[in-house]
């Protein structure tokens, strides 16, 4: 692999700007309290959230008067994009204004002594309705020996520094892009929000926490094509013939924080989804095969001054294959694997860029399908709940020997408002 690369456009469409303006008028303070750079979170920010979005040292003592401003929020997200791409000769461009999303986050907060809850609901066009959280949690301790409970949809792990939400629109690869050998694998660790049962516990500047998941399943959409989706619950569930319908998914997250500036993560997941043995044939269960597969993660964080702050993370996948014409067809393992390195540069308050290097190997036992990516990101944060982020993003996709690679550039422009 010789030359730079990214990733194509629509994948720059998934939320990352989180920011909660009420929190900052229950608490009376500014969003610089929790955040070193809107989404991002400082220490505080983050045992916040673990706390059940209040103070720690509040936990157990009575809430103030019940307050729907201070339970309810909103967000609207418009985008100017473009993108050029070229692909083994042939060439292409785009540009687009395009309305994103509107999310609504009705009975986010604290309540109570001990308890909290999320909902985060969003509607993008075409009618296309999410649920990105929606759980109630329970926390119980001090500030310092802490522990949670967590029952619902969430997204799919809390981090810090590193494993934290970028500056920028866009994730790295490695929690983006799936495990790919003669068939994409489908499971990402980032974007599938589950419904799952979590504990957890916050030792000073030690967290881990424990989920059990729903799973994932594929389902064919209009037009042939095989996407996976979170089992949620309703519409969203395994059906009751697929080799994987009782299996549930395992996941263990830990973070350790060392004063304000230091931080790693650690990441395993543990699951099964079953895939199409032919993907153009109908989904019926003689039709599919089941991947047990394990990630592994690592992430790291320093901010050594503060107009500079470094992370990175790597990430090891290992999946199985399906090959029909193989004595035992879903024998065959491989790995997939990433890293990437970013440098942040927080310029004052409220204004901060990044630019960052990705690269990912969706087989190990394949050559020349490897992905770079370099993204580059400016963000801006006012405290009245209006925030623009710019990014730039190349990613090189490699399509096979005697193929040039796919080559991506795309720049957007995001304005976002959230109160």
């Amino acid at each position: 692999m010789n030359r730079w690369v990214v990733i194509p456009i629509f994948l720059l469409g998934a939320s990352s700007a989180l920011a909660m303006p009420q929190f900052s008028r229950r608490e009376n303070m500014s969003c610089s309290g929790c955040h070193t750079q809107i989404p991002r979170l400082n220490r505080f920010g983050y045992e916040y959230r673990q706390a059940g979005f209040r103070v720690p040292e509040n936990l157990g003592k009575e809430e103030k008067p019940f307050s729907l401003e201070e339970l309810f929020g909103a967000r609207v997200q418009v985008s100017g994009d473009y993108s050029h791409r070229d692909d083994n000769g042939a060439s292409s461009n785009n540009g687009q204004l395009q309305f994103r999303e509107f999310t609504m986050y009705p009975l986010t907060g604290a309540w109570g002594r001990y308890f909290s809850s999320l909902t985060e609901l969003s509607v993008a066009p075409e009618d296309f309705f999410e649920v990105e959280n929606a759980y109630v949690k329970a926390n119980l301790g001090t500030p310092d020996h802490m522990g949670w409970v967590r029952l619902g949809i969430a997204h799919p792990f809390e981090g810090y520094g590193g494993s934290d939400r970028p500056l920028g629109l866009a994730r790295s690869l490695i929690q983006t892009t799936a495990a790919n050998h003669n068939q994409s694998t489908l499971f990402t660790p980032w974007g599938l929000d589950q419904v799952g049962l979590s504990a957890g516990y916050l030792f000073r500047g030690f967290s881990a926490a424990f989920t059990v998941w729903n799973g994932n399943f594929v389902r064919s959409e209009e037009g042939g094509a095989v996407k996976v989706f979170p089992a949620q619950g309703g519409e969203l569930l395994k059906t009751a013939t697929v080799p994987s319908n009782n299996h549930k998914d395992f996941q263990l997250f830990v973070n350790q924080m060392v004063g304000e500036r230091f931080g790693i993560s650690a990441y395993y997941y543990r699951g099964w989804l079953d895939l199409p043995k032919d993907p153009k044939a109908e989904l019926t269960p003689a039709n599919l095969w089941q991947n047990g597969f394990d990630r592994f993660a690592l992430y790291g964080y320093l901010q050594p001054h503060k107009h500079l702050a470094l992370q990175a993370g790597g990430q090891l996948g290992i999946d199985h294959f399906f090959d029909a014409n193989a004595a035992e067809p879903t024998g065959g393992t491989f790995y997939s694997g990433g890293l990437f390195g970013e440098l942040l540069v927080p310029m004052r308050e409220g204004l901060a860029g990044a630019v960052r290097y990705d690269f990912f190997d969706p087989s190990s036992r394949k050559d020349n399908n490897e992905l770079h990516a370099v993204t580059a990101a400016l963000n801006w944060a006012a405290q009245n709940g209006l925030q623009l982020i710019g990014q730039y993003r190349f990613v090189d996709t490699s399509l096979g020997a005697g193929k040039s690679d796919r080559q991506d550039h795309s720049l957007q422009l995001r304005l976002i408002f959230i109160l």
